[in-house]
Order: structure tokens, then C-alpha cells, then sequence
């Protein structure tokens, strides 16, 4: 069973790393869910990001500066009715658009969330006797997850709906060609024994 499972996490991997270049780079998904900075500003904002000299890291704005500050945490709630509202992912060193480092850590991650999904079908496989009912457990862990993770940030981080939406489409065929390999590969024998 542990070959069976190994190999359905790594072939799952290999087709999600191919859907994903599909979608982002042929399909272009990246352009449907994020807007660029405008044109007319963005020398303008890049300019203060870069003079401010700041550092690599996750802001949330607004946002206090401390936990139990309840001076800072009224200042925010202001700030948060007065908008605007943002969370940024801020990288302030340049490199590569895409370096092979980041590909391998893309295919591993793919990997690492195929082994998890083969290796719960393989402790459910005695009650999932059929292809059909092992894609559709492996196609529901995947739809869970992606709901899970994008609906949240739409409604805690205000992440856009069209952004979320999008994310979860990737997310979802990801899921349904991980789960056609699981399930052709991570079954019951009919001896009883698991496969």
C-alpha cells in the first residue's frame, strides 16, 4: 500500500505542476484574478515603498501595533471605518520571476498535499469499494480545502470574490486530476486486503 500511495502522490503532483502551468501561464490566470497597480500611480506607490526602507514581511492595515493596546485598537477601528483597508505580502528584494528554488518548493508542495489525500484514501479505502466513490472522497477533501482556505480569505482579509473564486477553480481541477490518480492507484484488494 505504501508504493501505491507514494506513487499516487507523486503522479498527482506532476499533473497538478502541468494544470498549473496551464492555468497560469496559457490560460493566463494570473491576469483574470489580479489587477496590476494602475499605471498613473504606480511609480508613485513603489517610490514610498522604497524609500521607507520597508522590511520583508506580512502588513495588515489598519492594524495596532500591539495586542491589548486599547488606545491602538480604537485608533484602528477608526482607520478601518475611514478606509482604506489592505493586506499586503511584501517582498522588498527583487529576483527572478521564476526561479527554479521556487518551482521545486510548488512541485513539493503539490506532493506533500497529494501524500496526505492518498494516504487518508488508503485509511478509508475499505469504505470506498469503487473508482467512483475514491475520486469523489479524494474530489471532496480537495473542494473542502479549497473553500476552507479561499472562502476565509474573502471574508476575514477581504480577499476580492473574482480573486477567490479564481483561486478555487485552479484549486478544484488541481484537486479532480489528484483524484483520478488516487483513486486508480490507492484501492482495496478484493481479498480484503488493502492494496
Amino acid at each position: 500500500m505504501a508504493i501505491r500511495v507514494l506513487a499516487a502522490a507523486v503522479v498527482s503532483a506532476v499533473l497538478m505542476f502541468i494544470w498549473g502551468f496551464v492555468f497560469w501561464a496559457v490560460l493566463g490566470g494570473g491576469a483574470m484574478i489580479h489587477d496590476p497597480l494602475p499605471a498613473d500611480n504606480e511609480l508613485d506607490i513603489l517610490a514610498v515603498m522604497r524609500s521607507s526602507n520597508l522590511p520583508t514581511g506580512m502588513y495588515l492595515y489598519p492594524f495596532p501595533a500591539e495586542f491589548g493596546d486599547e488606545a491602538g485598537t480604537a485608533e484602528a477601528e477608526r482607520k478601518v471605518e475611514e478606509g482604506p483597508r489592505l493586506q499586503l505580502a511584501y517582498v522588498k528584494e527583487g529576483g527572478a520571476a521564476m526561479e527554479p528554488v521556487t518551482m521545486a518548493k510548488g512541485f513539493a508542495h503539490m506532493a506533500v498535499v497529494a501524500l496526505l489525500a492518498a494516504a487518508l484514501t488508503a485509511m478509508a479505502a475499505g469504505g470506498l469499494p469503487t473508482f467512483a466513490r475514491r475520486f469523489a472522497f479524494v474530489l471532496l477533501v480537495a473542494v473542502t480545502a479549497a473553500v476552507w482556505a479561499n472562502l476565509d480569505d474573502a471574508i476575514w482579509w477581504m480577499h476580492p470574490a473574482r480573486y477567490a473564486a479564481g483561486v478555487m477553480i485552479y484549486q478544484i481541477v488541481a484537486g479532480a486530476l489528484m483524484a483520478v490518480v488516487i483513486a486508480a492507484l490507492v484501492k482495496r484488494r478484493d481479498s480484503g486486503a488493502i492494496a
